[in-house]
């Protein structure tokens, strides 16, 4: 070999060489980007997966502390009383059983069964504080648990209740594979005791074991590991790789928030971790193919991470339904237009589907589900570029618009586009909800903004006439005032504040007191707080339950009263809230009440409001029936302004029809409502039923409901509702009373 060919040899040579170092270092950032880009994908997994499962604890924890504020609340003594209420908050029958567990160490269970947790018992008992279990094995069957207990009274008796979930419903939740079915995920404690895990096949019980099966003996492994251990023992986050060989095992690692509970998930490399050692090997022996396999590698490398990244990204961020973003994205993407002070006209948007339940349960999940996307593909027909459209949850949808000139046009625009839905060719009428609320500086974060938009949204529920609502000031003062109204009102029903009054009603044959209507009147420092200022806020937190049995009481209080001054006690009604009707026996309790006073059912009529027969998820025949089988009479009030069905009608057992004010109140010029009042009149008579108009003020309006026959007139022009001494004495002596304050 000459010197010529010596130096092109040592030439080729360093070339190879620098060559191949060259993609030795390439391929070796490659990895690097890689294994950050894989960890940083699996810490926001590992994220999402947290906040998933604190969800679902958290929902649980709530079910518990309502069915023990409900004991509280109601001063429960019996276990068939508890076992009610778990059967009616325990939601998606995501529990086994309820237990009650007594200082004896006896439990009693929903379903019979009675354990020994004596041995136990003093941790149970040890704080009032919610407390969740390490996984165990149940005593009633073989199936492994976690208890949440609550410390309260039953009764006299110091109690726990104890609900149980089977640990597969934790291990439900899990992503069962984080790549192509290699990945694992852990609900571990600070010691690394497994409370549940996605690989039902381990049989280990603790995290370290399971990693110490996985990987090698190299010291970097061992170092890795203790690290973990650290890090958990001092409560902080984190992701690491370990290896085995040349196989890659990514860890991450983070604090659920519960007990000391950890969520683990354990995932080895991909091939193309293994696919890049093998083509280095290759480039070092075959130089002539390096350049090219470097490029086949670094393509194959670059559309097998945009891959995984896209996976994990629809995982993290995209809804599967509809395509749009989800809640994760509206958050993450809303936040930046809300803080981007260069953008204008900022507004965001709470819309959800009316009965879309109904929907669904008329149509199918399939149908539903399409229904979901279709509305999606119209927003974004409508809205265009300069939106985000997210699905949030169920039916409601986040959008976020900016840049708009008139808000009320666009929202109409909406309201009336997507009112009409084509699947397979078919139309669907459907009608949306709008709440919305304008950005008016960046003082608010999204999550804020969104509930303001949600909260007007609530304003649109039940309102025929508008289908979308912008927050606003008045919104501002109505949550001011309802929360100063809920903060006062236990308190004043336990001093008496709320008074009975009566409203009489009379006779369009002898114009004399046949029935009376009770109404209640709340009196705070002397001022009166009209009906309208608490009743509404009383029916969406369901005090209006407890309001009711006052009234109801105070009203047999009143009635056993007058018998013993041997007064003639007419009929008297009271109104019931629909918010009754979600418990089919909760009439018993009026009949004990009235039992209490001696009071016979068949002197009072319970009123309920035509809209409370409307609830499709509600039998209210069969709760018509059971108060008629206790002797109470009902009668129909506000009749005529709902969506009743003279079907419906015929099939309630009704005894009354009360012609709602609005048609009264048109007598004296309205030909239409005339006729609609002698049609509910006529009607009535056919069906045997008594009628009542509300809200009669003039003689001329007296003089036409007797012409057509209408049994009791009720109103101002005979007597504004009084008070019980007041009416007592209209009783007596046939005199109306006025002393009601203005």
């Amino acid at each position: 070999m000459n010197k010529k060919y010596k130096i092109y040899f040592i030439v080729i040579i360093i070339l190879i060489l620098l060559t191949a170092t060259s993609l030795i270092i390439y391929i070796n950032k490659v990895q690097n980007l890689t294994n950050k880009s894989t960890l940083n994908s699996l810490k926001e997994l590992t994220k999402q997966d947290v906040a998933k499962i604190q969800n679902n604890i958290n929902e649980h924890i709530r079910i518990l502390e309502t069915i023990v504020n409900e004991i509280e609340n109601n001063q429960l003594e019996k276990t068939e009383q508890v076992f009610e209420i778990y059967n009616r908050n325990s939601g998606n029958n995501q529990f086994s059983r309820i237990a009650i567990l007594y200082e004896t160490g006896e439990s009693f269970t929903n379903d019979g069964q009675v354990v020994d947790l004596s041995e136990e018992k003093e941790k149970f008992f040890k704080d009032n504080d919610v407390k969740i279990s390490q996984t165990r094995q149940s005593k009633i069957d073989s199936n492994k648990i976690n208890i949440y207990s609550k410390k309260t009274k039953l009764g006299k008796k110091d109690v726990v209740i104890l609900l149980v979930i089977e640990t597969k419903k934790y291990e439900e939740i899990f992503i069962q594979s984080v790549y192509s079915g290699n990945g694992y995920e852990y609900i571990i404690t600070k010691k690394g005791d497994i409370i549940a895990k996605s690989n039902l096949n381990q049989e280990e019980t603790n995290i370290y074991e399971i990693i110490e099966k996985t990987i090698d003996e190299k010291q970097n492994n061992k170092n890795a590991l203790n690290k973990i251990g650290e890090n958990i023992k001092n409560n902080e986050d984190s992701e690491v790789i370990l290896y085995n060989g040349i196989k890659k095992y990514f860890v991450t690692y983070q604090k659920l928030g519960i007990n000391d509970w950890y969520l683990v998930i354990l995932t080895h490399g991909s091939a193309v971790a293994e696919e890049l050692n093998q083509v280095i090997i290759i480039m070092l022996i075959i130089s002539i193919l390096i350049i090219l396999i470097i490029s086949v590698v670094s393509i194959y490398i670059v559309i097998s991470e945009k891959r995984k990244e896209e996976s994990l990204y629809n995982l993290a961020y995209i809804d599967p339904i509809t395509k749009l973003g989800n809640h994760n994205y509206f958050n993450q993407q809303g936040q930046k237009i809300l803080s981007n002070k260069e953008i204008k006209n900022k507004y965001i948007m709470a819309l959800d589907i009316d009965k879309f339940k109904s929907f669904n349960k008329k149509y199918g999940h399939e149908l539903g589900n399409k229904l979901l996307e279709e509305v999606g593909k119209k927003l974004k027909e409508i809205l265009k570029e300069k939106a985000i459209i997210c699905r949030i949850s169920n039916d409601i949808y986040g959008i976020i618009i900016y840049e708009i000139k008139n808000i009320e046009k666009q929202a109409n625009k909406i309201c009336q586009d997507v009112s009409k839905i084509i699947i397979n060719n078919i139309e669907y009428n459907i009608l949306v909800y709008l709440g919305i609320y304008k950005i008016i500086d960046n003082k608010y974060n999204l999550l804020e903004s969104f509930d303001k938009a949600l909260i007007a949204h609530d304003k649109t529920k039940g309102n025929s006439e508008k289908q979308y609502y912008i927050y606003n000031e008045e919104i501002e003062l109505q949550l001011e005032k309802e929360n100063e109204i809920e903060n006062i009102m236990q308190q004043a029903l336990e001093s008496k504040e709320f008074v009975i009054y009566y409203q009489p009603k009379i006779s369009t044959q002898n114009d004399k007191i046949t029935e009376a209507e009770a109404l209640v009147r709340w009196f705070r420092n002397g001022k009166l707080i009209p009906p309208n200022d608490f009743i509404p806020i009383f029916e969406k937190n369901r005090f209006i339950i407890k309001l009711d049995k006052y009234i109801f009481e105070e009203v047999c209080k009143d009635l056993n009263d007058w018998k013993q001054k041997n007064v003639k006690v007419p009929m008297i009604s009271i109104n019931i809230s629909k918010e009754h009707f979600y418990e089919e026996e909760f009439i018993k309790e009026f009949v004990d009440i009235a039992k209490k006073y001696n009071i016979d059912p068949k002197e009072i009529e319970l009123e309920i409001t035509e809209s409370a027969t409307l609830n499709s998820n509600i039998d209210v025949i069969k709760i018509m029936n059971n108060i008629k089988k206790y002797g109470f009479r009902i009668s129909l009030d506000d009749f005529g302004t709902g969506t009743s069905t003279l079907g419906m009608l015929q099939n309630m057992p009704i005894d009354t029809l009360k012609i709602d004010k609005i048609f009264v109140d048109k007598i004296d010029f309205n030909n239409t409502d005339k006729n609609i009042i002698e049609y509910i009149v006529y009607i009535a008579k056919k069906l045997n039923l008594k009628t009542v108009a509300e809200g009669v003020e003039n003689e001329n309006q007296v003089n036409y409901l007797k012409s057509i026959e209408c049994d009791m007139l009720q109103g101002y022009y005979y007597s504004k509702p009084v008070s019980k001494g007041t009416f007592l004495q209209s009783l007596k002596f046939g005199i109306m009373g006025t002393d009601l304050p203005n």
